[in-house]
Order: C-alpha cells, then structure tokens, then sequence
C-alpha cells in the first residue's frame, strides 16, 4: 500500500440522537498522518490511530468542561457525543474500516475540583506576575503602554533575537515548574508549625492532669510534625532561591526583545 490514499470520517452522537459530522482528514500511507503524526502501514493501523486519538479528545475536552462548570457554580454541561463512528476509505472511495464505540465519561469527585480551583489560582498567579513583569519592561523602554483591557506584550525588537527570547522565556517556566509553589510552601510550613504548637499545649497540659497516655498521644505529634518545619522551610529558601533566578532570566529575556543587532551582528 506504499504510497496509496487513504481518508476517513468520523461522525458523532450527541445526548438528543443527532449524528452528526465530528471530524474528517485525508493522509497517504508511508507518510505521517496529518492528524496523529504516526506512520501507517494499512487502513487498520489509519483508523485505529485516528478513532483513539479523536475519542480521546472529545473525553477529555468533557473533562475539562465539568471542570470548569463545578469551579464556576454552574451545572454540569451535557457531553458534545455519546457515540462515535469511524470509516476509512480508498483513494477510490471504497469504504475498507470501521469501528464504533460508545464513549464512557469518568466521575468527578470533590478533591479533583479542589485540586483543579488551586491548579487556575496557581496559573492567574503566575499570569498577574507575567502582566506586570511586561508592564514594567513596557515602561522602562518607554514604548507606548497598552490600553486598558488590551494584553500586554513586549515585542521583540529585532526578529533576529526572538528565538533566543523564547529560550529564555520557556527556560524561565520550567525553573519555577520545578519547584513548589511559594505560596503553598508557606501555607504548609505554617500548619506544620500550628500542629506542632497545639501538640506541645496539648501535652503540657495533658501531664498536668496527669493523663500520661494523652500526653505520649500529644508527644508522638511532636515527633512526626517537627521535621516537617525543618523541610517546609528548606522548601521555602529552595523555592524563594528557584524564582530570584527565573526572575533574573525572564529580566534578561525583557532586555534583550529591546535590542536591536547592529548589520553585522548575528
């Protein structure tokens, strides 16, 4: 099949019965596919890599939807397909795959939502700082300042330099990715520091009453919980000292999109 066309089509059922058409591509074997990249060999190998890739997305874009409905108090949106089909064809138009499946969608319990609210805290953090960061470069280079409502963007003044900018902006993100948030650390070391505090009175008093196992009870928290003061801290210098040098970077990547190279620098 070296070389021979190939397309396919993939129809979805929505909740009311509707079939309709998802999504449709064309590809050649012994090339990458268009929409997944891989290289097939015959209409099998086409189908299956297309139909797991698209069933994939419709269930996570659902995911993600359930997600942002349950942060914003609203209901659940009903899911775009239950079921979905698949054909592939020839270059003559003869249909030589198919398959179907009807789509399963996961639950979503409270900790996941909890867990996504601070994920969007963490991302509108990291974006204010962005903005701001770009503002002040916006200023001292004493271009003209955005409009409001308008997205702040700092430009890279010579075309030459920008794929060294974008370097030094992704260096950046992945630095403070590797590491905790800072905020998060804090929270942390302060209940560790609480637990340990409580833990302490409640032994105190504990022996003053003479409860000998309420106060082993108060004891053993002290014992479990102290380190984590040492490490929430540790934690805290390693995150404090992991931003100063994403910072230092993201600086850099702001002086250098104001350049502009002279003719004979590359």
């Amino acid at each position: 099949m070296t070389g021979e066309f190939y397309s396919w089509i993939v129809m979805r059922t929505d909740p009311a019965g509707s079939e309709r058409v998802l999504e449709t591509g064309e590809g050649r074997f012994d090339t990458p596919e268009p929409l997944t990249g891989r290289v097939c060999q015959d209409f099998i190998q086409v189908g299956t890599a297309v139909f797991d890739r698209v069933c994939g997305e419709l269930v996570e874009e659902q995911h993600a939807a359930v997600l942002d409905a349950r942060i914003e108090g609203t209901a659940d949106p009903e899911p775009e397909a239950l079921r979905a089909t698949i054909v592939v064809r020839d270059e003559a138009g003869v249909e030589r795959m198919s398959s179907a499946a009807e789509l399963r969608y996961r639950e979503i319990d409270h900790k996941e939502v909890e867990e996504y609210r601070k994920e969007l805290a963490l991302w509108e953090k990291r974006e204010k700082q962005r903005r701001e960061r770009c503002l002040r470069a916006i200023a001292a280079a004493g271009r003209a300042m955005p409009k409001e409502g308008e997205e702040p963007r700092l430009e890279v003044a010579d075309p030459r330099l920008r794929g060294l900018v974008l370097n030094l902006r992704v260096e950046a993100d992945t630095v403070r990715e590797e590491v905790p948030d800072l905020d998060h650390c804090r929270e942390q070391l302060m209940v560790a520091e609480n637990t340990v505090a409580a833990a302490l009175s409640a032994e105190r008093s504990a022996r003053a009453k003479g409860d000998l196992a309420e106060a082993v009870h108060a004891r053993a928290y002290v014992e479990r919980w102290t380190p984590r003061i040492a490490r929430w801290a540790s934690y805290i210098e390693l995150t404090t000292e992991a931003y100063a040098d994403a910072a230092s970077v993201d600086a850099l990547a702001d002086r250098l999109s104001l350049v502009h190279l002279s003719a004979g620098e590359n």
